[in-house]
C-alpha cells in the first residue's frame, strides 16, 4: 500500500518537473555532476583503501619491519638472527614468514625478460592462506640445498612463457616444465590463482628461500616479513609487544641492535602506502562539490516552490494538511534526485575513466576500480540523502503558509517574501565560501607541485635516455667479463649519432631500502653502536659526472685510472663531507665499510660531489658514496645516454647496441630521467590536478547559483527598476546596482571561505612543500578566479536589467 502511494506521488513529482523543463534540466545537471564526482571518487577510495585484501581474514595480516631509528626509516629490512628472535619472542603472531624480493633474468624460449618474484619460507602460504590452482606448494624440506630448485608461478607468467590459458579445459599442464632464472633451472610445481600477486602486483614467481651463510649474521639486513596475528589480537597490541621485544634485543645486543626497533604495520595500510591521505582529501573535496550542488538546487527549488505560492495557498484553503504539503514537495525533490542519480551514475562511469587516465600507474589496486554493486548502492544512498538535503528545508518552510495573510495579498502568495530572498542570499554566500575553500586548497597543492618541479636536483634531467641493462649471468660469469661487456657497450653507444655521452650507474634514484652499510673512518675511533649510520653504496662509470653534469665540490671524479687491482677510490657527497669533516677537506682521507681487514681494505676519498636529490625532490640527500665500475662493476646497471635531441628517438639504436653484444641480456625500464622524476611526483600531481578540477566544478556550480539568484532578483525588482529609470537612473547605474549586489554577496562568501580555507590548509600541511598554509598567492588566486566567475555570472542579468523599458515595467506593476 505504502509502495503504491509512493510510486504514485513520485509520478506526480515527475509530471510537475515536466511543467518546467528549464528548471528540471538545470537542477538535474547540477546534482548529477555532484553525485557523479562523489560516486567516481568513492569507487577509487573503496577499491584502493576500503576493500578487504583478497586473503582470508585480511585484517589479521601485518608486515613486520625493523624500525631503523638511525635513519628515521620505519620500514627497513631485518637480519636473519633478528628475524628468528622476532618469531621466537613475538607471541602475538599465529604465524610469521620471511622473504626477499629478487628481480632476475628469465631466459630461454622467447625474448629474455626481467621478472620480479619472491624467495620465501614455505610458511608464507600459511600466513597468507592461499593455495595454487594447479600443482602444489613447496615445503620446508625444499628450503635445503639440492632440493630448492622448484618454483610456483603466476597465471600470467604461465601464459606468457608456455602459452597456457589456465581457465580453459584440456590445456597441457605446465607442472614439471622448467624455467631458466639467470642460468639456474627451476622446475614449476604449481600455478597460483589469478589476482594473487604478493607482495607487489608485478610479483610473478615464488621459490624457496635459501639462507646459507647468512644464518649466523645479525648485521646483514636483507629480509622482509609478513605475519598473521592470533585471533582477537590487534595490530596495536602486537606493536606494544614488539616494542618490548625490540628494547630487549637492543639491550641484549647493543653492538648490533642499538637504534633498531620493530614496526608492525597492517598489510592493508602497507598496500595503500602514501595514497591514503591524498585520496581522503579528494573525497572531502568532492563532498564539498556535492554540498554546493545541493545548496544550489535548494535555492532553485525554493524559488520555484515560492513561485507556486498561489497553488500552495489553494491547497491549504481546501484542507491540505501541512504534512501532506511537505510530503508532496519532498516527492518532487525525490523525483528530481532520482533523475539526477541516474544521470550521476553515467557521469560516474565517465569520471572513473577520467580518473584512471589521470592516475599514476603504481596506484595500488588500480585494476580493481570499477562501478560494482557496492558503488552503485553508494550512489543510490547518496541520491536519497541528496533529495532530503535540498528538499526538506524548502518543503518545511513553504508548508508554513499563513492562509489569511496570503488571501489578503490577493493570491500573490509568497513570491515577494523578504525572508525567502534573504535565505537564498545566505545559500549563495555558502556556495561561494565552499568554492573559495576548494580553490585555495587546489592553489596550495599546485604551488607545492610547482615548487617541487623547480627544485635543483643536482644532476642533469633533460634529454637523458635511461634504461636498465641486466647482464646475463650465464654469458658474463666473472667480473672481468662484466667490465669488458659494459666498456664495449659504452664505447658503441658513445659512437651513435646524436649521443653526447653515456654512463652507467647502479641506481640514479634511491629506493626506500637502497644498498648501504655502516663504515669506519681512519682518522677517528670506531663509532659506538648508537652512532653507526649507514651510507649508500652505488657504482658509477667514469663518465657519469660528465653525462649527468654533477657538481664537483672538491678533489676529482672517478676516472679510468681507478682500475681493478689499484688503490681503492671512493667519492662521497657533500652531506657526508659536511657531517664528518666540517670546514675541512676530506680528500685523501680513508674509510672502509664494515671492519677494516684483509677483505675490507681502506679506501681513499678522491673527491666530493654536490648533493643530488636521489630520494625524490621532496627529500634531501643521505650519506652517499660512489665506487667506479672499473673496480666494482654490478650485473644490473642503469644506462644513461645524454643527447641534444629527443632521447626516446635513440632508444631503438641503443637497444640494438646492447643486443649486438649479448642478445640474452634483458633490457627494461626504457624511459627518460625527466619522465622518472615526473613519476616520482605522480601522486602529488594526481591529487593537485583532481582537486583543481573539482574546485573549477565547484566554481561553475557557484556561478550558476549566482546567475540564478541575480536573474530572480531582476525579475522580482523589475517594477522598482522601471521606477528608478523613470526618475532618471541611467542604464549604467542600473547595471552597477545589480552587479554590486552580486559582488557583495560573493565578497561575503569569499571572506568566510578564506577563513575556512586557512583552517583546512593547516590540516594539509603534510602535503605541502615550499609553501605555507597562509600562502598569499594561493588565496589571491582563488579570490581572482572567484571574482571573474561572479562578474560573468552577473553580466547577463545586469544587462537585462539595464535594458528594462520603464513604461512596460510600470504597466506590469500596475
Amino acid at each position: 500500500m505504502f509502495a503504491a502511494r509512493l510510486l504514485a506521488d513520485l509520478r506526480y513529482g515527475f509530471r510537475q518537473l515536466r511543467l518546467n523543463p528549464g528548471f528540471a534540466c538545470l537542477a538535474i545537471v547540477t546534482l548529477a555532476l555532484g553525485i557523479g564526482a562523489n560516486t567516481a571518487l568513492f569507487s577509487v577510495v573503496r577499491n584502493v583503501i576500503l576493500k578487504p585484501l583478497p586473503y582470508p581474514d585480511p585484517d589479521r595480516l601485518v608486515r613486520v619491519w625493523m624500525d631503523n631509528r638511525r635513519l628515521q626509516m620505519r620500514e627497513d629490512w631485518a637480519s636473519y638472527l633478528n628475524y628468528q628472535d622476532y618469531k621466537r619472542l613475538g607471541t602475538s603472531f599465529e604465524s610469521i614468514a620471511a622473504f626477499t624480493e629478487p628481480t632476475v633474468n628469465l631466459i630461454g624460449d622467447g625474448e629474455p625478460e626481467r621478472v620480479r618474484g619472491v624467495f620465501a619460507e614455505a610458511a608464507i602460504f600459511d600466513v597468507l592462506g592461499v593455495k595454487p590452482i594447479e600443482g602444489r606448494l613447496f615445503t620446508k624440506d625444499e628450503e635445503a640445498a639440492g632440493r630448492e630448485n622448484v618454483v610456483l608461478i603466476s597465471q600470467g607468467l604461465a601464459e606468457r612463457r608456455f602459452g597456457a590459458v589456465r581457465e580453459a579445459q584440456g590445456v597441457p599442464s605446465v607442472i614439471g616444465r622448467t624455467l631458466d632464472f639467470d642460468g639456474r633451472r627451476l622446475t614449476v610445481i604449481g600455478v597460483m590463482p589469478m589476482g594473487f600477486a604478493f607482495p607487489a602486483k608485478d610479483s610473478e614467481f615464488w621459490a624457496p628461500l635459501m639462507v646459507g651463510g647468512r644464518a649466523g649474521s645479525r648485521v646483514g639486513y636483507w629480509l622482509q616479513m609478513v605475519a598473521r596475528l592470533k585471533p582477537g589480537v590487534t595490530a596495536v597490541q602486537a606493536q606494544t609487544e614488539m616494542d618490548i621485544v625490540g628494547t630487549q634485543l637492543e639491550q641484549q645486543y647493543p653492538a648490533d641492535n642499538a637504534g633498531y626497533g620493530i614496526y608492525v604495520n597492517p598489510l592493508e595500510n602497507h598496500v595503500a602506502g602514501n595514497v591514503k591521505t591524498p585520496l581522503f582529501v579528494l573525497l572531502g573535496a568532492v563532498g564539498f562539490v556535492l554540498l554546493i550542488a545541493c545548496v544550489n538546487v535548494a535555492g532553485l527549488f525554493l524559488a520555484r516552490a515560492e513561485a507556486r505560492g498561489r497553488e500552495i495557498v489553494v491547497r491549504s484553503a481546501i484542507g491540505a494538511s501541512r504534512r501532506s504539503l511537505i510530503w508532496q514537495l519532498l516527492m518532487e525533490a525525490g523525483a528530481l534526485a532520482a533523475a539526477a542519480g541516474a544521470a550521476g551514475v553515467l557521469a560516474a562511469y565517465a569520471g572513473i575513466r577520467a580518473i584512471l587516465w589521470l592516475a599514476p600507474p603504481d596506484l595500488p589496486r588500480i585494476d580493481e576500480i570499477a562501478l560494482d554493486g557496492t558503488v552503485l548502492a553508494f550512489a543510490v544512498g547518496l541520491t536519497t540523502v541528496t533529495a532530503l538535503a535540498f528538499g526538506l528545508w524548502p518543503a518545511w518552510r513553504l508548508s508554513r503558509v499563513n492562509l489569511q495573510e496570503a488571501l489578503r495579498e490577493s493570491g500573490r502568495g509568497m513570491s515577494s517574501s523578504h525572508a525567502a530572498a534573504g535565505m537564498r542570499s545566505v545559500l549563495l554566500v555558502v556556495q561561494c565560501a565552499l568554492a573559495i575553500m576548494l580553490l585555495a586548497g587546489a592553489g596550495l597543492l599546485l604551488r607545492s607541485l610547482g615548487a617541487l618541479r623547480g627544485m635543483d636536483t643536482g644532476f642533469r634531467t633533460g634529454n637523458v635516455l635511461t634504461m636498465r641493462v641486466n647482464a646475463s649471468r650465464t654469458t658474463f660469469a666473472q667480473p672481468p667479463q662484466l667490465r669488458q661487456f659494459y666498456d664495449q657497450l659504452l664505447e658503441r653507444i658513445g659512437a651513435l649519432p646524436g649521443v653526447k655521452s653515456a654512463a652507467l650507474t647502479s641506481n640514479l634514484f634511491l629506493s626506500n631500502t637502497p644498498s648501504s652499510g655502516t663504515f669506519t673512518l681512519e682518522d677517528r675511533p670506531p663509532f659506538p653502536p648508537s652512532e653507526q649510520i649507514e651510507a649508500t653504496t652505488d657504482t658509477v662509470s667514469p663518465g657519469f659526472s660528465d653525462t649527468m653534469q654533477v657538481r664537483l665540490v672538491g678533489g676529482r671524479f672517478l676516472n679510468a685510472s681507478d682500475r681493478d687491482g689499484g688503490a681503492r677510490a671512493i667519492v662521497i657527497n657533500e652531506t657526508f663531507a659536511t657531517r664528518y669533516w666540517p670546514n675541512q677537506n676530506p680528500v685523501g682521507k680513508h674509510m672502509v665499510f664494515g671492519t677494516p681487514g684483509e677483505r675490507n681494505p681502506w679506501m681513499t676519498i678522491v673527491g666530493v660531489v654536490g648533493d643530488m636529490r636521489r630520494r625524490g625532490l621532496q627529500q634531501g640527500a643521505r650519506l652517499e658514496t660512489f665506487f667506479s665500475t672499473t673496480q666494482n662493476v654490478g650485473r644490473n646497471m642503469q644506462l644513461l645516454v645524454a643527447t641534444d635531441g629527443n632521447p626516446i628517438a635513440l632508444a631503438s639504436s641503443v637497444r640494438a647496441a646492447v643486443r649486438a653484444l649479448d642478445p640474452s641480456s634483458p633490457i627494461t625500464a626504457v624511459s627518460t630521467v625527466e619522465a622518472q622524476i615526473g613519476e616520482s611526483l605522480a601522486i602529488r600531481r594526481f591529487q593537485a590536478w583532481l582537486l583543481a578540477l573539482f574546485s573549477m566544478l565547484a566554481v561553475s556550480l557557484a556561478a550558476v547559483g549566482i546567475f540564478g539568484l541575480m536573474a530572480q532578483m531582476v525579475a522580482r525588482r523589475t517594477p522598482e527598476i522601471g521606477v528608478r529609470m523613470a526618475l532618471g537612473a541611467s542604464p549604467q547605474q542600473v547595471l552597477a546596482l545589480v552587479v554590486r549586489q552580486g559582488v557583495g554577496l560573493a565578497a561575503a562568501g569569499a571572506i568566510v571561505g578564506i577563513c575556512g580555507a586557512f583552517a583546512l590548509a593547516r590540516g594539509l600541511q603534510s602535503l605541502l612543500f615550499g609553501v605555507g598554509a597562509a600562502d598569499p598567492i594561493s588565496y589571491a588566486g582563488a579570490g581572482a578566479v572567484m571574482a571573474v566567475s561572479v562578474l560573468l555570472a552577473c553580466a547577463l542579468p545586469a544587462w537585462r536589467a539595464a535594458r528594462v523599458d520603464p513604461t512596460i515595467a510600470l504597466r506590469c506593476d500596475g
